[in-house]
């Protein structure tokens, strides 16, 4: 399944952490996800929050940097099982704001970004 998006901005950013490497927990919550980012830019900013939410919060990076090629496992804390949609918004180096919508993280658990064009495609795995 293949979506494209492009760039706005709101919603809010719940209590997350970020975890590096590929491993999974045996409690990990529903909406835990890993991001894949074969873009062919470094994502500077990465940001999600649920779906009715008004601003996007902090950015899940900090003060770190995503660069094409890498993988990174997010892990969420704080929502529960009955919070499962999500948007996600990137930003790259020139800070364009690429958004998915509406994403059902209780349901997809891998999430590839790459570019076409002058399209980002967002890749549900």
């Amino acid at each position: 399944m293949k979506h494209y998006f492009g760039g706005r901005t709101g919603r809010i950013l719940g209590a997350m952490a970020l975890l590096l490497g590929t491993g999974a927990s045996v409690f990990a919550d529903a909406q835990d996800f890993k991001i894949v980012n074969k873009t062919g830019f470094t994502i500077t900013s990465l940001y999600a929050s649920p779906v009715k939410a008004k601003n996007w919060g902090n950015d899940i990076l900090g003060e770190g940097e995503m660069a094409t090629g890498r993988t990174l496992d997010i892990k969420f804390s704080g929502y529960g099982d009955k919070v499962c949609h999500f948007d996600v918004m990137l930003k790259d180096e020139d800070e364009k704001e690429w958004i998915v919508e509406d994403i059902d993280l209780c349901e997809i658990h891998s999430l590839t970004f790459s570019k076409k064009g002058g399209s980002v495609q967002f890749e549900a795995n």
